[in-house]
């Protein structure tokens, strides 16, 4: 009798991708299809846990100061301070 063993890991859910908490890809929603790709983890704990998980939907938006007028854009900088992303609303249970 062989005892498998499998460890447990912390995970996130990203767009259509299961993550670890290195950011790693764990699993992988493929044409509606949830594939296990670290061997490690069980589809059965990555299934369960994208049915529980909860997602945050987000948009671009006009970054604003403490007074509410818009932030500009440095050009000195590589980020685009003009823009943030707001959570527009929280999706439970996406399959």
């Amino acid at each position: 009798m062989v005892a498998c063993q499998r460890k447990r890991v912390d995970m996130k859910l990203k767009d259509n991708k299961v993550l670890s908490d290195k950011n790693k890809v764990i699993a992988e929603n493929i044409n509606g299809d949830w594939v296990s790709k670290d061997d490690s983890v069980s589809i059965f704990t990555i299934l369960d846990f994208v049915k529980d998980a909860e997602v945050e939907e987000t948009e671009m938006v006009r970054a604003r100061n403490e007074k509410g007028h818009y932030i500009a854009d440095d050009p000195n900088t590589p980020e685009n301070e003009a823009w943030t992303t707001k959570v527009v609303k929280k999706i439970v249970g996406k399959a």
